[in-house]
């Protein structure tokens, strides 16, 4: 059974997550309907909303003892994003370092981060944001060329039922990654 750790509101699930890091176990999931300081690479920030049945913001803890594939780990979360994303009828694409688009448009975005203590790892934090209803008038707040599942299939998606979808092949595959990488699979 999963542990997910929900908010209505955080400043960003990946800030939380640094914070409570020690007490935070393999698997937890920090989830929250809107946080106003969410943040990509290089501390862009990712607009929030909780309009229209709401999107899934989420940070996974981990904290694997093997670490040998830990630099492919942002590929891994977009793979699985993306076999996700297929069972809704989309055709993702990755874009280099951590986005996932679709029709050339930022659906999702990963941010993996690593706490160590010295050579030890303490965790790691996988901060997901993947937009499933996001409407058409918010997209003026993006800075970018954005869509959602709503926008791509003109239908509403559970927040739960994604998240738990999205669950389920992280970490189905999980231990696999763990051991072997990810193997040549492709997002195209």
């Amino acid at each position: 059974m999963r542990n997910i750790i929900h908010f209505d509101e955080l400043d960003s699930t990946n800030i939380y997550s640094h914070e409570h890091l020690e007490e935070l176990n393999n698997f937890d999931i920090v989830s929250c309907d809107i946080q106003p300081n969410g943040h990509g690479q290089f501390e862009r920030s990712w607009f929030s909303s909780n309009r229209n049945g709401g999107n899934c913001y989420i940070s996974i803890i981990l904290k694997p003892e093997n670490i040998n594939f830990l630099d492919e780990l942002t590929r891994y979360v977009a793979l699985r994003a993306a076999d996700t994303l297929k069972e809704y009828g989309l055709k993702p694409k990755f874009k280099h370092p951590n986005d996932i688009l679709i029709n050339d448009k930022k659906i999702a975005g990963f941010l993996c981060e690593s706490e160590f203590i010295g050579d030890k790892l303490k965790g790691v934090i996988v901060g997901c944001g993947i937009n499933l209803n996001l409407a058409q008038d918010e997209i003026k707040h993006i800075d970018i060329p954005a869509t959602s599942i709503f926008l791509e299939t003109n239908k509403n998606v559970d927040k739960n039922e994604f998240i738990n979808r999205f669950l389920d092949n992280f970490i189905n595959n999980y231990d696999e990654f763990l051991n072997y990488g990810i193997k040549g699979e492709v997002l195209c």
